[in-house]
């Protein structure tokens, strides 16, 4: 199960890394093509993308996995959700 939630991952950071190179996020393809290093900048894209993905995955289905206290879902208590406080104001002179 761990090595597909990694693959997994590293198939994500390889769709991810080709949406970045076909979207051409920064001019970063035409750079790229212009490179005599073109190979060796794909290696490294795709292969920090592929890492990066691969262990936040791999990582997440970790601490998901269920505890013999609770059976449910682990992870520990759910973190309150923040909303914003809103503060209404008149305004006084408006500028026309």
């Amino acid at each position: 199960m761990m090595i597909f939630n990694w693959a997994f991952g590293w198939a994500v950071g390889f769709a991810c890394a080709a949406g970045v190179l076909v979207s051409n996020l920064g001019n970063i393809r035409d750079l790229m093509f212009r490179s005599d290093a073109m190979w060796q900048f794909l290696a490294l894209m795709f292969g920090s993308f592929g890492m990066t993905f691969g262990g936040v995955v791999a990582a997440t289905a970790i601490m998901l996995l269920p505890t013999d206290e609770n059976e449910g879902r682990g992870g520990g208590r759910r973190a309150p959700v923040l909303l914003p406080a809103y503060a209404f104001a008149k305004i006084r002179n408006p500028r026309m």
